[in-house]
């Protein structure tokens, strides 16, 4: 077959969905102009779809992903007439193919979350939108304000956490005053398996921009759960790493509970006031912390 008659992959994407029997699928799916032959390797580093007589029609390379699953999928002309697919997982699962025929020919690979499902089951988490009421945290240089602006990423939190299966309990979901003591209370009285607080850095120097993690080192888990935490955020944010560090304030956890405050970016920095305006972050963030509880929840008992 001449090079010019032979199928051509044009695009390729991915998501999370709820499958049509209420599985919990990421979904990749390749597009082409023609349906092609292929076959299925399981590498070390995931699953690759291996065609030939298919040519490569878009960018070539490494395509971030960071589902929680799919950390990344890689597209490769590796000669003339064959294409590689390979989707880089972050652990072995269960998966299966489906051709759609049409325009474009789709090859849809749907792979199974439950194991996710089973690491969240029967966790409880506590996610505080910090400050509330007449305690408004930070300002932006126009007029965004800290405590208005965590509420609408706590809700995505909550919302993905709970189709992960955990149980979430909420701080505050309006704006209200809430205590220090009463938002580590309902953690410690509701023994919680982990704390996640919600903030934006706040500094005098508009120039300062960047996310960070902060951890209570009361509990000894916490420091771990903040790392991967702010592994996670950079990797979905794409914004300045001003990495992890000891927060006083939740050391009145005591040590059962792992706690961490998450500053999201840096509300007095102009730029990041702009992107905290915009409704993508408010998913993103919320998909990076729950990446980061994924990644502490499948190393418990490996540390």
């Amino acid at each position: 077959m001449s090079l010019g008659k032979m199928p051509m992959i044009t695009n390729l994407w991915s998501k999370v969905i709820d499958g049509e029997k209420g599985e919990w699928l990421s979904r990749v799916v390749i597009e082409s102009t023609k349906p092609y032959q292929y076959a299925v390797e399981d590498t070390d580093a995931g699953i690759a779809l291996v065609g030939s007589g298919v040519l490569v029609n878009m960018p070539e390379g490494s395509i971030e992903v960071n589902d929680g699953l799919i950390r990344g999928i890689n597209v490769k002309q590796e000669n003339a007439g064959g294409a590689r697919v390979e989707m880089v997982l972050a652990r072995p699962v269960k998966y299966d193919l489906k051709c759609a025929a049409g325009f474009p020919f789709r090859l849809v690979v749907n792979l199974d979350r439950s194991d996710i499902i089973g690491l969240f089951n029967g966790k409880k988490i506590v996610v505080d939108p910090g400050h509330g009421g007449r305690d408004a945290g930070g300002k932006g240089p126009v007029s965004l304000l800290e405590k208005n602006v965590v509420v609408p990423i706590a809700a995505n939190l909550e919302k993905q956490l709970r189709r992960a299966g955990a149980q979430v309990m909420m701080t505050r979901s309006g704006d209200e005053d809430v205590s220090i003591n009463d938002r580590i209370s309902l953690a410690v009285e509701g023994c919680a398996d982990a704390y996640i607080s919600l903030h934006t850095h706040v500094s005098a120097d508009s120039s300062v921009d960047g996310a960070a993690t902060l951890y209570a080192a009361s509990n000894r888990q916490s420091a771990r759960l903040a790392g991967y935490v702010q592994e996670e955020i950079i990797k979905k944010l794409k914004v300045r790493d001003r990495g992890t560090a000891r927060q006083p304030l939740l050391d009145g956890i005591g040590e059962n509970i792992p706690a961490v405050e998450v500053e999201v970016v840096t509300i007095t920095n102009i730029v990041e006031e702009v992107f905290l305006r915009g409704l993508t972050i408010q998913k993103r963030a919320a998909e990076g912390i729950v990446n980061g509880l994924i990644k502490y929840f499948a190393s418990e008992g490996r540390n």
